[in-house]
């Protein structure tokens, strides 16, 4: 009764064991590709660098010129630096779409009775049936070239985009700058106001007490003076607001409450070149639009190719031993496999589909991007030329007869000459006039600005111009 169960015990605990070797090589592969993956990620994360602390983006000293905020915006504005990061993605992706699909390996045993039992002697000769297969996706018209070409136009067409951005937040941060300095200015045409009150109310004092002048005319003075007040510190209020709104532009914390702008106004005597309209596709968001239809016109290259299907070729090797207990086995065999996926439901028809509308879709864009830069163009320039008139006039006409009559003014009023109102009226319509002439030196800065950045070029633009099959 005992005999027979000996050799159920031991195929029994050699199977068991046979399992521990089987998980323990599945094991060490599944570590091994955890561990070239963490390679790849750990130089992923070196490649792309850490730029979390953003070092040079802090509040700059007790000056900031113009130049000194287009550096800061280069560095610091989060539009641009989302850009750049969308970059680094799509370099990624050249990696992602230059993978090829890797093979597959397959280890199992099968036929194994366990009332039979494996047999005596060594692993070899056990009565089980050992398969090692692998497996590879053979991928067909021409996909895998088509894939890397698709990613590299998105890469391209992410590069394109950055300068689009560094070009438009340039040219944000350049008005945000402008405002600010206009603001600086209705600041200091105030304060420049209540010193010239402060000048006189001694020598109107003393009038006073001569009799020259009716307390009522004084006080007269002393209530322009309190609206001259106020209206400093609006303007004050004014001034911190737009320079905590250049701080959010440039992309730096804090308010800039105690940052001066050192400004180097434009020259409006110099004639600005006009715009050739054949140089419009080479503006920096036309150029990226054309990038962009050129990825898309690659990805619908590529969804075309998915209607063909890949193929799938193995080769198998078997090893089931004839032993006493087993004499169905084949010994050692080979064999090699194709697998083919039968279109039978769809064959991928969809995906070309939203690629061909994506295309046209990049297409239309293309061309409302090129008609809005036309008529962006036209619109500025228009604007810089009225700007440019307006502030000349200001300067050259408006202003010196502003200045000319609050003069007399003062020189009448002090010489007893003429009356209080005479003078306050004066005095109104010049801090009228420079506050407006501050204003439109301010329109004529920031229209030559908007301008300039609406013909700037790109910089890797080429002649290039896509169209419809």
């Amino acid at each position: 009764m005992d005999a027979p169960t000996v050799p159920l015990i031991v195929p029994a605990s050699r199977l068991c064991l046979a399992r521990v070797l089987l998980s323990l090589m599945l094991g060490a592969t599944a570590v091994a590709v955890n561990a070239a993956t963490a390679t790849d990620v750990a130089s992923s994360a070196a490649a792309i660098g850490g730029e979390e602390a953003q070092p040079g983006c802090r509040p700059p000293g007790a000056t900031l010129t113009l130049a000194a905020t287009r550096l800061l915006a280069m560095q610091c504005n989060a539009e641009l630096r989302a850009a750049r990061r969308a970059v680094q993605a799509s370099e990624a992706d050249i990696r992602i779409a230059a993978q090829r699909p890797n093979p597959v390996l397959s280890l199992g045993v099968q036929n194994i009775n366990p009332h039979a039992g494996v047999g005596a002697g060594g692993w070899r000769g056990k009565t089980v049936d050992s398969i090692a297969r692998v497996d590879q996706v053979i991928e067909t018209a021409n996909k895998a070239e088509l894939r890397v070409d698709a990613a590299r136009a998105a890469n391209a067409a992410a590069g394109e985009q950055v300068q689009a951005v560094a070009a438009q937040q340039t040219a944000t941060v350049e008005q945000a700058f402008y405002e600010a300095a206009v603001s600086q200015q209705r600041v200091a045409v105030l304060t420049e106001t209540l010193a010239l009150y402060a000048r006189t109310e001694q020598a109107n004092q003393a009038r006073l007490k001569a009799g020259d002048i009716a307390r009522a005319d004084l006080t007269k003075l002393r209530l322009d003076a309190l609206r001259a007040q106020a209206d400093l510190r609006e303007a004050r209020a004014d001034h911190l607001r737009d320079m905590a709104e250049l701080a959010q532009r440039i992309g730096i914390p804090g308010t800039l409450e105690d940052t001066a702008l050192s400004v180097e106004w434009p020259d409006a005597g110099q004639d600005v070149a006009a715009f050739d309209q054949a140089l419009l596709q080479s503006r920096p968001d036309v150029v990226a639009a054309q990038a962009r239809l050129r990825a898309a016109a690659a990805a619908r290259d590529l969804a075309r190719a998915g209607r063909v299907p890949d193929v799938t070729v193995g080769a198998q090797a078997e090893h089931y031993p004839v032993s006493a207990t087993n004499d169905q086995g084949s010994g050692n065999s080979f064999g090699v496999f194709i697998t083919i996926p039968l279109h039978v439901r769809h064959s991928h028809g969809g995906e070309a589909a939203r690629a061909e509308v994506d295309y046209y879709a990049a297409l239309d864009e293309r061309n409302r991007v090129l008609l809005a830069a036309g008529n962006e163009v036209a619109r500025l320039r228009a604007a810089l030329d009225a700007a440019r008139q307006s502030w000349l006039q200001m300067r050259d006409a408006v202003l010196p007869s502003a200045e000319r009559v609050a003069a007399d003014a003062e020189f009448a009023y002090g010489k007893g000459a003429s009356g209080v109102l005479d003078l306050l009226d004066a005095r109104r319509a010049l801090r009228q006039t420079r506050l407006d002439a501050a204003q439109a030196q301010g329109n004529y800065a920031k229209a030559l600005s908007a301008y300039l950045a609406a013909i700037r070029l790109s910089s890797t633009a080429a002649p290039d111009a896509a169209t419809a099959p």
